[in-house]
């Protein structure tokens, strides 16, 4: 009877650290706060069972109640002021890059924008270990149009940047499948910022597809993108699980994930 209850236990911890989370991560979106009933309904978490967590985060001033509206406590502007204090971009992304890499197989990289002459950079990269690969390298250049991370840096760039940009560039074709109609790349932007990825098939290199995702920083600004590049028919063959273990990446890597 006491292992039972001990296993209940823990089985219960993790989900009760999730639902404190997740009442913070609601309520730093509410300036004017959320009522109990308000909370229970968004969160399906019955009032009678919420209440204490609630009292619990009053007393240690991570939440404040004030004429029934609970709001984030001065502990939780606190804590998250230490959390972007010591928040380090290039090595949570190196680490990143790194991990995604081992993980897939692929090879990975993270890129910056040189909008003056309308390139991604990347910065870091970390290889495949299969025979047949892309290559991947610190410094490695590629056309922002052309490009998976190129078109996720285009796609959360602010629209005059990007207009900019298509009215200088030479949009050539590179492979069969590179888009080079303005109109078309606009629109593809517009999907990238609604789905959360750009998925590419040999429009840079006809026989390599990659995927990308944006990486924001602290204040919701792009810090560059997250690119898994890998042999077209291994992408095709793969592509439900290297999308979803690089969107997971790019998640992570975002400050405030």
């Amino acid at each position: 009877m006491q292992q039972a209850k001990s296993e209940e236990t823990r089985a219960r911890g993790p989900k009760a650290i999730t639902r404190v989370l997740d009442l913070l991560a609601l309520l730093a979106g509410k300036q004017d706060g959320m009522s109990l009933a308000e909370l229970s309904a968004v969160m399906t978490v019955p009032k009678s069972t919420f209440i204490d967590t609630l009292r619990g985060l009053c007393d240690m001033h991570y939440l404040s109640c004030q004429e029934g509206r609970y709001r984030l406590g001065p502990a939780a502007y606190h804590f998250a002021s230490r959390i972007v204090r010591h928040w380090s971009a290039p090595e949570l992304i190196r680490a990143l890059v790194k991990q995604l890499a081992s993980e897939t197989r692929e090879s990975v990289g993270f890129a910056i924008a040189d909008w003056e002459i309308g390139q991604a950079i990347y910065t870091e990269a970390s290889n495949s270990p299969q025979p047949v690969r892309y290559a991947m390298q610190a410094g490695l250049r590629a056309p922002l149009y052309a490009s998976a991370a190129g078109r996720v840096l285009m796609a959360f760039a602010s629209p005059e940047q990007v207009e900019e940009y298509l009215a200088r560039a030479h949009l050539r074709k590179l492979t069969d499948s590179t888009r080079t109609d303005p109109d078309v790349i606009r629109a593809g932007l517009a999907a990238i910022r609604e789905q959360g990825y750009c998925a590419s098939f040999g429009e840079m290199l006809s026989d390599t597809a990659a995927l990308a995702v944006p990486v924001m920083g602290p204040d919701g600004d792009l810090l560059g993108a997250l690119m898994l590049a890998a042999p077209l028919d291994r992408m095709k063959q793969n592509f439900e699980r290297l999308l979803n273990a690089t969107v997971e990446a790019g998640r992570h890597a975002s400050a405030g994930s």
